[in-house]
């Protein structure tokens, strides 16, 4: 007799413990990046790479293997990065090409440079969707090659 009287109770105390937080805490609509900004913010980061491993080559005489260099000199790289844009460099060990992978979830772009003269641009649409294509190849390109997967 006694455990019917808490049967209630424990019901009530099971729905505020487990059910009760589940509703509260739903996940909002997605506070980020739309797929289209995202891959501006890609297009854009890429960019800034090229412009500034070209400036760093200038004053330096060699390029940079560091993203941390070029974040010096460029305050949307380091919000682009903040934002879900993956940068990775490299350069030989003379310090005359460069290497840049720049991507995010929706688009991924690759840049070579030898000296003064772009060898490689590639772009891959990662995840398609409105606004995300592939930018044109800078002037200068001798060897271009777009990807499109879904």
């Amino acid at each position: 007799m006694n455990l019917q009287r808490l049967l209630p109770v424990l019901l009530l105390v099971v729905l505020l413990l487990f059910v009760l937080p589940a509703l509260l805490h739903k996940k909002s609509s997605s506070s980020g990046l739309s797929s289209k900004q995202l891959s501006q913010e890609t297009i854009s980061a890429m960019n800034i790479v090229d412009r500034g491993e070209q400036a760093f080559k200038a004053a330096h005489h060699v390029y940079t293997a560091r993203v941390a260099d070029l974040i010096e000199g460029s305050r949307p790289l380091a919000s682009y990065l903040a934002n879900g844009v993956v940068v990775q460099l490299d350069a030989s060990t003379s310090g005359r090409t460069f290497y840049a992978q720049v991507a995010s979830t929706v688009i991924g772009l690759v840049r070579i440079r030898t000296g003064s003269k772009l060898v490689s641009h590639s772009c891959v649409v990662i995840k398609s969707g409105g606004g995300v294509a592939c930018p044109t190849a800078p002037a200068k390109t001798t060897t271009s090659t777009t990807t499109t997967a879904t």
